[in-house]
């Protein structure tokens, strides 16, 4: 499907160290045209924000990391829960989802579904858009801010005075 998507889409794909080899042997074989278009790398450190903040949809799988990620940069997506990850990345595809932030695709169903469901979401400005609005509003910029407040404020209530250690 990366043929279709290269068609009038550019694609940044962050691969994983694991599956570079494969990934990189493919890419070469690419017509140039659609070379172009393609920004493949096995992993990005420091460029990731910068990845995040260029892309107009995200694709990607729902792990911890995903939940804090997508919503700081407003990034809608396309989520796609890893299936032995236990459950836990349903609930997170599914927590985005149900706010209308992201779009579930179930393993089993991406080599039918992603394609039509990029084109469809990218053709849509008004989706786009709410999605976009839907994810910033999920951001939580000052969560570690927070927790830090109520832990002193945990510390300092009356119930907790002589129970805690400093290190």
């Amino acid at each position: 499907m990366l043929e279709g998507l290269l068609t009038n889409l550019h694609v940044i794909h962050v691969t994983g160290q694991a599956d570079w080899p494969l990934v990189d042997a493919c890419r070469n074989q690419l017509p140039g045209e659609w070379l172009s278009r393609y920004h493949v790398f096995p992993y990005l450190h420091e460029e990731m924000g910068a990845a995040l903040a260029a892309a107009d949809l995200a694709v990607c799988r729902a792990g911890a990391s995903t939940l804090g990620e997508l919503p700081h940069f407003g990034l809608p997506a396309i989520l796609v829960p890893y299936p032995y990850a236990w459950r836990y990345q349903k609930v997170n595809a599914d927590y985005l989802a149900s706010r209308g932030a992201a779009v579930v695709v179930e393993n089993d169903r991406l080599a039918d579904e992603l394609l039509p469901t990029v084109s469809q979401l990218m053709g849509d400005e008004n989706q786009m858009k709410a999605m976009r609005k839907a994810m910033l509003d999920l951001a939580q910029p000052h969560a570690a801010e927070k927790i830090a407040d109520l832990l002193r404020e945990l510390a300092q209530s009356p119930a907790q005075k002589g129970r805690l250690t400093t290190w």
